[in-house]
């Protein structure tokens, strides 16, 4: 049989599964660290581990990544110069904090039927590029209305091909949906991410290379589909929330489930998803990532900042806070530092300082910083490297007007804190690090608490519970809500509040969910089994939950669409618009069969450069039409919507 073999690299851990094709069964699977800063060495730590009798068979590569996202909210990546066309460039204002380092409006536009309203101002273009042609890494060109006529947007980039050679993006080779603004972020997003998901990419098939696997490489998309790793390279924009997205997809592979709630709790985060018929709930109206809003078709998610390594703060008897910030467990930094577990053992007879946490405190390095330094900061970055030590030790060496906050913020310091993962490992649910140092964490936290190990232990499991149990329901909640009644923070805070209501409250609620809850990541069988009872749902946590996104990144499908609209066209007549055509038609009729055949030879011919075989495209219309005065009759036409989904396997390498 063939093998397909799936990576996810995740912010904590890097995973990876080797899959028969056709059964999904998992052959072999394995964990490694992410090394922030270096993905490919988690890939590699990640591939290691597998059994390489494999490799000689596998015939296609998946990959899901963090990148994207990681590097938008970062504002990494290259510097990008943005030409916008507009009807009226002396009047358009264009939001402030935009993805881009250069903007240029020029004169231009289309209306709703793909004629031009306002000629394209080639001369301004041109003094545009000239100005940022040496400032700049890339370009994004987006257009007014380009959706119904690109002509615009390809002007402007032949226009730029003329005067260097710098890649440039169009906004309409990536969404077909109204909106000029998110378009052009979506565009300058997609531009400044091309070297960032390039050198990946790049970087991911050598390792595939070195190892011996001889397969193609397929990306996931945000909305679950995978395309080819070329395609990705020119498209980076769309594999934000890929890892989301890979992880419903591998709960939907593993337990054979159409509908369910999925819930993946990793290292950092819990995301929360629908699935439907089999198929990733995707949102119609763009990502929202970085504080920006796009127009990429991704996977609705909801995020919980609960995870394994969310630090744990404990404020007095009976208080404390998961999340949603991360630290390193303390069980994970002793088994790469020793020494740490008895500096722990050596503080429990220490008071907490005045107006500070329970909890210990420590830090070490994460990466050193790409700026220059005072000499307290640099003294500090030399007392944290390869060592971990506790904040009070830090204050005394460096001194107080050294903020270890402002590193920590920037990524630069790493806190190393009491987490889920070292309760697991102080009650011996899991033994992947030192055991020993969670244990005396534990002892340490609960002492400067005035509790008992066990009370606080009880605590942390019960806020957790009561934290999943919130983020599931408003979840489920938020599908069937479109006035958003819900989602305010006193309809929240409600709906925890009935929530918490225990067996000893005066009032007894009773909850039933619906749906099965899938739970997915590796600690999922320690915390989910409690949620699910008290929310009255069948809880299933697959073989193999624990690589779940590794399993979604290499048996998804190939999904692609197109679309055209039919209007009516002055004074008689019928036009079928898209930003590659617009073909005028007396009848109705003719339009409609033209616009069918279009959508659908676009929609197949997108999955097969996405990498797509056996391809079955189904196509859907929606018309929209506005009621008339009584006596003329029951409607008037206003245009109609014909979309075609082509939908297929991947195309890997056939067995020899």
């Amino acid at each position: 049989m063939s093998l397909g073999l799936g990576i996810d690299t995740g912010g904590t851990y890097t995973d990876s599964a080797i899959v028969e094709l056709d059964s999904g069964r998992v052959l072999s699977k394995a964990k490694a660290l992410t090394t922030s800063g270096d993905l490919l060495a988690g890939v590699t730590a990640s591939l290691g581990k597998l059994d390489r009798g494999l490799f000689p068979r596998i015939r296609l590569a998946g990959l899901s990544t963090t990148l994207a996202t990681n590097s938008i909210v970062e504002k990494k990546g290259s510097r990008v110069g943005l030409i916008l066309a507009v009807p009226d460039p002396q009047t358009f204002v264009f939001p402030a904090g935009s993805p881009c380092d250069r903007l240029a409006l020029v004169a231009g536009a289309h209306d709703r039927f793909g004629a031009v309203a306002v000629p394209l101002d080639l001369a301004a273009a041109k003094r545009a590029v000239r100005g940022m042609a040496g400032e700049v890494d890339a370009f994004a060109v987006s257009g007014y209305f380009s959706i119904y006529n690109a002509e615009h947007e390809l002007g402007v980039r032949e226009l730029i091909a003329q005067q260097c050679a710098l890649p440039v993006v169009c906004g309409h080779q990536l969404s077909g949906d109204v909106g000029l603004v998110e378009r052009a972020v979506t565009a300058a997003l997609n531009a400044r991410l091309l070297p960032v998901i390039g050198e990946l990419l790049a970087a991911v098939k050598a390792v595939l290379a070195v190892n011996g696997v001889a397969a193609p490489l397929m990306v996931v998309r945000g909305d679950g589909a995978l395309i080819a790793a070329e395609i990705a390279a020119g498209r980076p924009v769309e594999t934000i929330l890929s890892g989301p997205a890979a992880s419903v997809v591998g709960a939907c592979r593993l337990t054979g489930l159409a509908d369910a709630l999925v819930a993946d709790m990793g290292g950092t985060t819990t995301d929360i998803a629908l699935m439907a018929g089999g198929i990733v709930a995707a949102g119609a109206d763009g990502a929202l990532v970085g504080g920006w809003k796009t127009r990429v078709r991704s996977v609705e998610v909801r995020t919980a900042g609960l995870g394994g390594d969310s630090k744990i703060v404990v404020r007095g008897r009976g208080e404390l806070s998961i999340g949603p910030r991360r630290a390193i467990p303390f069980c994970r930094a002793a088994a790469a530092m020793p020494g740490l577990t008895e500096r722990l053992i050596g503080l429990e007879g220490e008071p907490a300082g005045k107006g500070r946490q329970s909890g210990p405190e420590f830090y070490t390095v994460a990466k050193r910083p790409p700026f220059a330094l005072s000499p307290g900061e640099e003294q500090l970055f030399a007392l944290l490297s390869g060592q971990v030590l506790e904040l009070g030790e830090i204050a005394r060496a460096v001194g107080p007007f050294v903020s270890v906050e402002r590193f920590v913020e920037l990524g630069l310091l790493a806190e190393v804190a009491f987490t889920p993962t070292d309760l697991l490992h102080a009650t011996g649910e899991l033994a992947l690090w030192d055991s020993a140092a969670s244990r005396a964490a534990l002892r340490l936290t609960a002492g400067r608490a005035r509790m008992s190990e066990r009370s606080l232990g009880e605590l942390i499991s019960r806020e957790l519970t009561e934290a999943l149990k919130l983020a599931l329901a408003s979840k489920v909640l938020s599908g069937d809500d479109p006035q958003g009644r819900f989602q305010s923070a006193q309809a929240t805070g409600a709906l925890g509040a009935l929530l918490r209501l225990g067996k000893d409250a005066p009032l007894q609620a009773a909850f039933s969910l619906s749906m099965p809850i899938v739970a997915v990541g590796a600690p999922a069988g320690s915390y989910f089994p409690r949620v699910a009872a008290e929310l009255g749902a069948k809880l299933v946590i697959p073989e193999h939950a624990e690589v779940a996104n590794a399993v979604g990144a290499v048996t998804g499908r190939v999904v692609e669409r197109a679309e055209a609209v039919i209007r009516p066209e002055r004074p008689d007549g019928f036009v079928v618009v898209a930003a590659e055509l617009q073909a005028s038609f007396e009848e109705l009729g003719r339009a409609e069969q033209f616009a069918l055949e279009h959508v659908r030879a676009a929609a197949l011919h997108k999955a097969e450069l996405s990498g797509g075989t056996r391809i079955e495209v189904a196509v859907a219309q929606e018309e929209i039409s506005a009621p008339l005065g009584e006596g003329w009759g029951d409607s008037v036409f206003i245009e109609r919507r014909v979309t075609a989904t082509a939908v297929g396997v991947p195309c890997f390498v056939q067995q020899p």
